[in-house]
Parts: structure tokens; C-alpha cells; sequence
């Protein structure tokens, strides 16, 4: 067989596949460019949450905060426990209207709720809630 003869079409061939594989490098380098941002933008907002996140859990007048669940209905339906970083309360026979008041409070505070345990008897609401900062 005479290579000589189909020289220009193998340089053709051989050309052709270093092309197309240095399109595919640079295809494959750009979208893993495209993933690494993107996993660092997630990572830059998770960093900025958790920041916001301790702050927020750093204060030093939480405490108070947290008291206000106590204040947020009668005291004769409150059953309050609270050890240094960590509150145990009970609530018995909530109407609707208080029942909100509490939540919206305890949603507003920075507190992780370990037990947040709801019984619904008729009309009104009782509630178990275990949380710690």
C-alpha cells in the first residue's frame, strides 16, 4: 500500500480528530468552569445564611425574647421550664386568635424548636413546645 498516495486525506483525518477533541477539552472545561461557579455561589449563600444564623443566635437579649412566649397568653394556661439555653413550655386551651399570637412569636424568634407537638380538642388548642438557642 502507497501512503504516499493518500497523505493529504490521513493529514485531513488526523487534523479532523485533534479538532474535534480540542472542541470537546474546551466544551468540557467550560461547563465544569459553569459547575465550580455555581457550587461556589451555594456555598457563598450558605456561608452568608449561617452567618445571618449566628447573629442572630449570639444575641445576648434572646433571652428576653424568648420570654415573651411566656407573656403571650394568660399566664393560667402556661406551664413554663426554662433552663439556661433551653425552655420547656405547655399551653392549655388556646383559642384561635391566641394560638397565632404564639406562633407568629415563635416564628419570629432565632431558636431551634426540638418539639412543637399540637392537640386540637374542639375549639381550642393545646401545645407542647421544646426549643433551645
Amino acid at each position: 500500500m502507497n501512503f504516499r498516495r493518500y497523505q493529504n486525506e490521513m493529514i485531513a483525518a488526523v487534523s479532523l480528530l485533534l479538532m474535534l477533541t480540542a472542541f470537546f477539552f474546551k466544551e468540557g472545561q467550560i461547563s465544569g468552569k459553569e459547575e465550580r461557579m455555581n457550587v461556589l455561589q451555594d456555598s457563598v449563600s450558605e456561608m452568608r445564611e449561617v452567618i445571618a444564623l449566628k447573629e442572630i443566635w449570639d444575641d445576648k437579649e434572646l433571652d428576653k425574647k424568648a420570654k415573651e412566649l411566656q407573656t403571650a397568653v394568660a399566664p393560667s394556661k402556661v406551664k413554663w421550664n426554662q433552663k439556661s439555653k433551653k425552655v420547656t413550655a405547655s399551653y392549655q386551651g388556646l383559642s384561635v386568635d391566641e394560638f397565632n399570637v404564639l406562633l407568629k412569636k415563635l416564628l419570629n424568634l432565632g431558636v431551634e424548636i426540638e418539639l412543637f407537638d399540637v392537640k386540637k380538642e374542639r375549639t381550642l388548642y393545646d401545645v407542647e413546645l421544646r426549643c433551645k438557642w
